[in-house]
């Protein structure tokens, strides 16, 4: 039986440099004087292999992408692991780092790498390189920051990249290739942080996992001018935004011993400015934004994977700033008709919100909304969104500082005073509706040709932009004055001081320690100008006027009724000073009866806890008209409520007198029409009842003769024949009985 052959040994040991060789290169090693030729004679000393690098055009069927190729028999010189990392160097060329992958077939020294994969020096003729096994663990990168070369499309390719490269080692100024559609990219990465910490992890390598978060930088060389927010009547706001935001960034300071705010909800009206003070507040920060429709995802969990890791980017460039936009579409108020989805991505959010406390990180996050009862009550309380600031519906002195910076970016010819005039118009107008405003007046200047804006644009614009603040509750209120109301001069004064003084004398108010009246009731018989006098009230006081009829208020579901009176009172308080005008009070104000309460009695209920409740009515006068006062709630006529009740009686002979004569002037009528005659003749005739007398005589002359010229004062003879005054002697004894009752109590 022939003797066992020896199995053959690849590697021996010099015996004068104690490194080690290929056995079939001891011979030349010793020839060549035991020198250091690694391409003609490899070598392995401590620990690291001196070879040469052969470039192959595929890598093997089942091998990483990000493998090196060596014989199993190097690697166990070197101490390498299957799958362990190893790494590359070569003179000139950046250090690369890739996983160990036997391979039997190859030369015994030969290294091998994917040709496609290598760049640079890597790619010159040279062959030496040398390998050395990675000693300590390499921690995650959770945040990446690449540069991506030769990509000139907008797409964003991070998430191909991240699948791409996966489970790949990288350091700064490591460059991978990728072919794009057959584009090669050249991705360098710039910047990587990792989460993990420890004095085991290898400091200068990192491995991208499926958690790393990739950042492809813009192309900065193109430049972009940015057009400039454009802000007026806010800058308290913004200034109490910014004290916020340096407060959460000072973690040194007075902020390191207690819990800032890192969460701020800005809400108001729609087109208010939320979002263009956000965009002035990020401007010179980094910053993220967030909303809804760029980070829901149909794919399970992906949303959430998502938020987190623009949180984790905004970490990772702090100080930073994250503005979530309509917040209300991310976070809604859960409800049995509420989502899995929504319900994970709420609670995501606000684990992450938490993080930002418990991790001390310089973020802060601005939210906006229109709706603030749409949220999640869970991001309302401290620690979360902390703070919430309303930006108001700007008043007279916020519109005039919008004006002033719009019109600051536009030529125009506006004297200061115009402005101000402007600005006292524009009831109800957002900050969008006067950028609006002064669009339409830079289209009415180009139309004519001209080439500033002038006063006259502004006023045109004015009758064409409808105010967004009052566009649920605002009717087209006629250009009424008192002027054209005749005669109630004694009406018109107590008018005056119940709306007129409390908001244009205030301090004087103030310092006899009296209280305004709170609300007006208007009474009378039929036809004599209740509602015409409310709105004279409106256009001579420059308040905006919100009208609404009794039964506007009543709806068929329960609690749909009691919702409307908040909303009005509501919205009333936003577009303060206001007045809100209830024509046919008795309608909702009527007496209360026994037994269930009705929807009736609901409505009634919730005025009356508006009128004088928790919430203040500042600057809001309540203007009532009614038919009927002995049939109003005795609740609703206390001080405090409709306090001040004046009454409209049927006009006086002055008064009707003033009425026909401001009716004739509008009128062609014949000399021979005596209004003193007809003054004295409508005794009993209430407002209405004259105009439709004067219309009634047109009306006669029309018969006789459709081309009649005017009116004359036979007509008024033959109409005032049958016109006889419809207010009823006992309608007229409940308005006595009711002001008695009223001195009485």
């Amino acid at each position: 039986m022939p003797p066992k052959q020896t199995k053959k040994t690849l590697w021996v040991e010099c015996e004068t440099c104690h490194c080690s060789i290929l056995t079939n290169d001891k011979n030349v090693h010793i020839d060549l004087n035991c020198s250091k030729e690694q391409v003609k004679c490899p070598y392995v000393e401590s620990e690291t292999l001196f070879t040469w690098l052969e470039r192959a055009s595929a890598p093997p069927d089942n091998v990483p992408r990000d493998a090196v190729l060596v014989h199993p028999s190097a690697g166990a010189l070197i101490g390498a692991v299957i799958g362990k990392p190893l790494e590359l160097k070569r003179d000139g060329a950046p250090t690369l780092l890739k996983r160990m992958w036997p391979s039997r077939a190859s030369a015994p020294a030969a290294v091998i790498l994917p040709a496609a994969d290598l760049i640079g020096a890597w790619c010159s003729d040279s062959k030496h390189v040398s390998v050395t096994s990675l000693k300590g663990v390499v921690p995650p990168a959770s945040f990446v920051t690449v540069k991506v070369r030769n990509h000139k499309k907008d797409t964003d390719i991070s998430d191909i990249l991240k699948e791409r490269f996966l489970n790949h080692y990288v350091n700064t100024g490591t460059v991978f290739v990728y072919y794009y559609f057959g584009r090669k990219l050249q991705i360098e990465f710039i910047n990587i942080k990792s989460a993990e910490t420890s004095e085991h992890f290898n400091g200068s390598w990192y491995v991208l996992s499926e958690n790393t978060v990739w950042n492809i930088e813009k192309n900065v060389d193109k430049k972009v001018d940015k057009k400039p927010v454009i802000l007026g009547g806010v800058d308290d706001i913004v200034d109490e935004i910014k004290t916020l935001i340096n407060i959460s960034f000072d973690t040194q300071g007075l902020a390191a011993n207690f819990q800032p705010t890192r969460g701020l909800l800005l809400h108001g009206h729609s087109g208010i400015g939320k979002t263009a003070i956000c965009k002035h507040l990020i401007d010179n920060c980094y910053h993220i934004e967030i909303n809804g429709p760029t980070i829901f995802s149909k794919y399970f969990g992906e949303t959430e994977s998502t938020m987190r890791g623009l949180f984790a980017k905004a970490v990772m460039h702090e100080p930073s700033i994250i503005l979530v936009d309509e917040i209300e579409t991310i976070c809604p108020r859960r409800s049995a008709g509420s989502t899995e989805q929504e319900r994970r991505v709420t609670s995501a959010f606000v684990s992450l919100l938490d993080n930002l406390h418990q991790e001390s990180n310089k973020v802060f996050v601005l939210a906006t909304t229109r709706k603030p009862d749409a949220i999640d009550p869970m991001l309302r309380r401290f620690g979360r969104l902390d703070k919430e600031i309303e930006v108001p519906v700007p008043d007279r002195i916020r519109r005039r500082e919008i004006l002033y910076a719009l019109l600051k970016n536009l030529p125009n010819k506006v004297a200061s005073i115009d402005v101000e005039s402007i600005a006292d118009l524009a009831h109800g107008y957002v900050a969008a509706d006067l950028v609006n405003l002064c669009t339409q007046a830079s289209l009415k200047c180009l139309k004519r040709n001209s080439p500033v804006i002038e006063k006259e644009d502004l006023m045109i614009a004015l009758t064409l932009v409808r105010p967004s603040a009052m566009r649920e509750l605002l009717i087209e209120v006629p250009n009424v004055r008192w002027s054209d109301i005749g005669g109630q001069d004694n009406l018109k004064l107590k008018l005056r001081q119940a709306v007129e003084w409390p908001l244009k004398h205030s301090e004087s108010f103030r310092r006899l320690g009296v209280r305004p009246p709170s609300g007006v009731l208007l009474y009378g018989p039929p036809g004599c100008s209740k509602t015409m006098i409310a709105k004279a009230l409106a256009t001579e006081s420059g308040l905006n006027f919100l009208s609404i009829k009794g039964p506007e208020l009543f709806s068929k579901f329960v609690g749909e009724s009691e919702r409307a009176v908040r909303d009005l009172f509501t919205k009333a308080r936003q577009v303060a000073p206001s007045i809100i005008f209830f024509d046919e009070m008795d309608a909702i104000g009527g007496e209360r009866g026994a037994g269930e309460a009705s929807v009736h009695e609901r409505v009634l209920a919730q005025l009356l806890t508006e009128l004088d409740g928790v919430v203040p009515l500042n600057s809001v006068t309540i203007v009532a008209a009614t038919n009927r006062p002995d049939r109003m709630d005795r609740a609703l006529l206390r001080p405090g409520r409709l306090d001040r009740l004046i009454y409209v009686p049927l006009p006086d002979f002055e008064t009707r007198l003033q009425v026909i004569e401001l009716k004739l002037n509008k009128m062609s009528v014949c000399d021979d029409v005596n209004s003193h005659s007809l003054a004295s003749r409508t005794g009993g005739f209430s407002g209405a009842e004259l105009e439709a007398l004067c219309h009634e005589a047109a009306l006669r002359a029309l018969e006789k003769d459709l081309d009649c010229r005017e009116v004359t004062m036979e007509h008024f003879e033959h109409i005032l024949k049958d016109f006889k005054p419809r207010t009823s002697q006992s309608m007229l004894k409940v308005y006595e009985e009711f002001a008695l009752g009223q001195r009485s109590s």
